[in-house]
């Protein structure tokens, strides 16, 4: 196997020069990461030679046209991944673990023999268990799986492109009352969970964003709280500078409530943190532990489902902290694009879909007044 370097738009690319199990000769190109600038080429040249020893010590090859169609998209995985984030890649890898490769493994059905009634019978059989939504997630990656087998010259044409999906069914969140709100404020209260709740119920913040809040982005003299970094998990904990899109990287005002609790909240911090001395970790995250460590996302979830069982209180999800401050927010006499704004959606439909049923509820006050002033 040979290889070679190029430069394009200031990095450095590795091109293999690979052959398939017929001898016919392909080239695989891979982004090195390692910028071209000055200094840099005999880097890039040794990334050249890890490159080429990982593919001789696996050899790799290209695809064979009677590959299986479910070894395939293990190709097609193993192709994508440098260009997805860490938590796509590990969301794609257990769905095809999970339901798309033992289907189509079980079936022995070979790439190059793959028709429209294999994939629609896979949406059938994966349709009685899984939700429509569910659904279009396992279609995006099969049509994209096929896709790059046309663009390989392996199949003619994508069996999965003219497939129509049943359509899903409309989401509904559940929301709290007001009343029910303030009891679930009393039960987090002076509990690690006392600012998650706070932040969802308030702000409707996203969990990752709960989760990825940090001091830095509480600007306590000019009363703002800045949404820019966020923390997830699948597999692995996640922590980046960056939103779920455009519109969830905003500025929110605090109002004087929240201020008070969160001056209250960073001296408690600053007590714990003088206490433990250097046993402390202090990982300038809101929502942490005494002793310093973040929540992770997955507690949070965790600990609130127990905060709701231990105190009785309706049964809802962390999220749908998230939809009872849009709820809250129409009783006041928000519009959707303030709630749109406020929420970090990346357009009004979404809200409009998502609150359409929220929006009705605080309507009745309306048919309310002007049923008051008429006589029938």
């Amino acid at each position: 196997m040979t290889g070679s370097l190029r430069s394009d738009k200031g990095k450095f690319y590795a091109i293999l020069n690979l052959k398939d199990e017929n001898g016919k000769r392909k080239q695989k190109t891979i982004n090195l990461h390692i910028d071209d600038v000055p200094g840099n080429k005999r880097k890039a040249e040794k990334a050249l030679r890890d490159v080429l020893t990982e593919y001789e010590a696996k050899r790799i090859t290209v695809c064979r046209r009677d590959t299986l169609f479910c070894d395939y998209i293990m190709v097609w995985l193993e192709d994508v991944r440098e260009n997805l984030q860490h938590n796509t890649v590990e969301a794609y890898q257990s769905t095809i673990n999970k339901h798309i490769f033992p289907h189509f493994k079980a079936k022995g059905i070979s790439l190059m023999d793959i028709e429209y009634p294999d994939i629609k019978g896979y949406y059938t059989t994966k349709g009685k268990c899984l939700s429509g939504n569910t659904l279009k997630k396992h279609h995006a990656i099969i049509r994209q799986v096929l896709r790059k087998a046309v663009q390989d010259g392996l199949i003619a044409s994508n069996p999965a492109a003219e497939i129509t999906l049943p359509k899903a069914k409309k989401f509904v969140g559940n929301f709290l009352t007001v009343e029910q709100g303030n009891d679930l404020l009393e039960a987090a209260k002076d509990t690690p969970m006392e600012p998650v709740v706070i932040l969802g119920m308030m702000y409707g913040l996203r969990r990752s964003e709960i989760a990825g809040l940090k001091w830095s982005a509480v600007d306590l003299k000019n009363d703002t709280l800045t949404i820019r970094h966020t923390v997830t998990r699948f597999k692995t904990e996640i922590a980046k500078d960056s939103t779920k899109n455009k519109s969830s990287h905003r500025v929110l005002p605090l109002n004087s409530l929240v201020k008070a609790f969160l001056l209250r909240l960073h001296a408690r911090q600053a007590q714990d943190k003088m206490i433990l001395g250097q046993a402390y970790k202090d990982t300038e995250y809101v929502c942490r532990w005494p002793d310093g460590h973040a929540l992770s996302p997955d507690y949070m979830s965790a600990a609130f489902k127990h905060l709701i069982g231990e105190n009785g209180l309706e049964v809802v999800r962390l999220h749908d902290l998230r939809h009872s401050c849009a709820s809250y927010m129409l009783k006041t006499g928000c519009s959707m694009k303030e709630i749109s704004d406020w929420l970090g959606h990346a357009d009004i439909g979404t809200s409009m879909n998502l609150y359409a049923h929220v929006d009705v509820e605080a309507k009745k006050d309306v048919s309310n007044r002007l049923g008051a002033i008429f006589t029938l």
